[in-house]
């Protein structure tokens, strides 16, 4: 059996680079998903809390330090699972770096706007393609990581917050104030 050409192997590698790279949109456009969903639930869950603490309701006439620390405790982790979670869906645009690097990227929008359209079509035919889209791969695949990573702790920190809350609401209705 013949072993396949050299042209052959840099074809099937780019090809393979590109499946990768759909993979990596698929994966981040999947994080910012999660992020939004995670948001909307902290959201509601700090909205609920502020309606729940007017005079006369729930949260509203706190007493005793476990009441108040769990509570506390709440908004805590609800605003910064929220924070987390907006951290994620904020763009990466790294407008500090595109300016110096679009003279050998051109797969990134912000390294694109840079081209002239006459300029670009020569650039992508006499570049190795495999280089670029490499390097495109890690740096998204860190910046995916990094979501993830924070959707994660959004995800844990919104789990705390709602115990707290619920652990607060039981302490108050149980009139436990230890």
């Amino acid at each position: 059996m013949a072993e396949p050409s050299a042209a052959s192997k840099d074809k099937e590698a780019l090809e393979t680079a590109w499946k990768i790279h759909a993979a990596l949109v698929d994966w981040t456009g999947k994080v910012d998903a999660k992020a939004s969903f995670a948001f909307t639930l902290e959201s509601a869950g700090l909205a609920t809390m502020v309606a729940l603490s007017a005079k006369d309701r729930l949260f509203g006439t706190l007493t005793g330090p476990l009441q108040n620390i769990t509570y506390h405790a709440a908004v805590f982790s609800l605003l910064v699972a929220a924070a987390c979670a907006m951290w994620v869906v904020i763009p990466r645009l790294r407008m500090r770096h595109v300016g110096k690097e679009w003279p050998d990227n051109f797969i990134y929008f912000g390294h694109l706007k840079y081209w002239d359209a006459s300029k670009l079509p020569q650039k992508i035919q006499s570049t190795e393609m495999l280089p670029v889209i490499t390097k495109q791969m890690i740096g998204m695949s860190k910046i995916a990581w990094m979501k993830h990573l924070f959707v994660k702790a959004s995800m844990i920190l919104a789990s705390i917050g709602g115990v707290c809350l619920l652990t607060c609401g039981l302490l108050v209705r149980a009139g436990l104030s230890p």
